[in-house]
């Protein structure tokens, strides 16, 4: 979808039509403010026009999109289903009309884009459903029971909370037995950050990765500072082994599977910064060399993004 950097209020409204599915509205408001909050922080950084960025925030065919992918590890239709960092509200809504899912969600206010929990708020009314099920708190105190949920799903936070070893804690223990826990998010020792669009080697810490924001991207570091680069496989692994000496859980996939089939399809998403990428990769494909690029990136670890897949076990 072009990016309309002085869209008129028509042209937002049109915008918002194409944009919206019999899942989810989009209201032209929503996408004028995320446009002028978080879109308008990335267009630097990404290089990514923020009418641009915008849209693909609240494009209700990525929820479909991540819905399959969990689907494959455990149905959706009718669970009791948490969203860690429910950011615009676009997957709390598709979920709720396409799967009738008994949703929840979590988005801090105040912090970060403080903006984001208010657009969610708008956007899950304009759909005709119940704003207080986004709670404002951060993944690393969710505020419910024990076992509460046969769903506990994030996508793109876990790299940007205070805690990430917590928060996978706590999402366990909100999980119900025979519950399924899935975290998208990005592998730092793969090779692209999508918060900058930028090419990267392995990040073994985060100064390495200012440094190379700033001095290779030329860009400002600040918000890499942010970010949670010591996230990756390894990483994963060893906190998944310290809460399983509590709690009895197994790690079904780090998202390798998926990675590798995608890269024999040349199937990367052209949303955001990640058109370079499905560039490269379709590049590869024509040359023969997508599947062993796969094989040779899950050997080194460097897939990306990681779909942490748990299982909670117990009847």
């Amino acid at each position: 979808m072009s990016s309309q950097p002085n869209a008129t209020d028509g042209d937002l409204q049109h915008l918002a039509e194409r944009l919206s599915t019999p899942e989810c509205r989009i209201t032209s408001s929503a996408i004028a403010r995320a446009r002028d909050g978080q879109g308008r922080y990335f267009e630097p950084l990404m290089r990514v026009p923020s009418l641009r960025f915008a849209t693909d925030m609240l494009d209700p065919r990525r929820a479909l999109d991540q819905a399959c992918v969990l689907s494959a590890y455990a149905p959706l239709t009718g669970k009791k289903v948490l969203e860690i960092g429910s950011g615009g509200g676009v997957t709390h809504i598709v979920w709720s009309n396409a799967y009738r899912i008994d949703g929840w969600g979590v988005e801090p206010e105040g912090e970060g884009f403080g903006d984001t929990a208010s657009i969610a708020r708008d956007l899950i009314r304009a759909n005709g459903l119940d704003t207080s099920r986004i709670v404002n708190a951060t993944g690393e105190a969710l505020p419910f029971p024990d076992a509460s949920f046969d769903i506990v799903y994030s996508t793109n936070v876990l790299e940007h909370t205070n805690d990430p070893a917590q928060v996978l804690r706590e999402a366990v223990r909100v999980l119900k037995p025979g519950g399924t826990l899935q975290i998208v998010c990005p592998n730092y020792l793969s090779y692209f950050d999508g918060h900058y669009a930028a090419f990267h080697p392995p990040i073994f810490s985060n100064a390495f990765f200012r440094w190379w924001i700033k001095w290779v991207w030329r860009r400002d570091p600040a918000f890499a500072g942010t970010i949670r680069t010591e996230i990756n496989p390894v990483w994963v692994r060893r906190q998944l082994k310290l809460i399983g000496q509590t709690a009895p859980i197994r790690l079904q996939t780090l998202g390798q599977e998926k990675f590798r089939d995608r890269m024999k399809a040349a199937d990367v998403p052209g949303m955001r910064g990640l058109s370079a990428i499905a560039r490269l990769v379709s590049t590869a494909r024509r040359l023969g060399l997508s599947a062993l690029a796969a094989e040779i990136m899950i050997l080194a670890q460097g897939w990306t993004p990681l779909i942490i897949t748990v299982r909670r076990e117990g009847p």
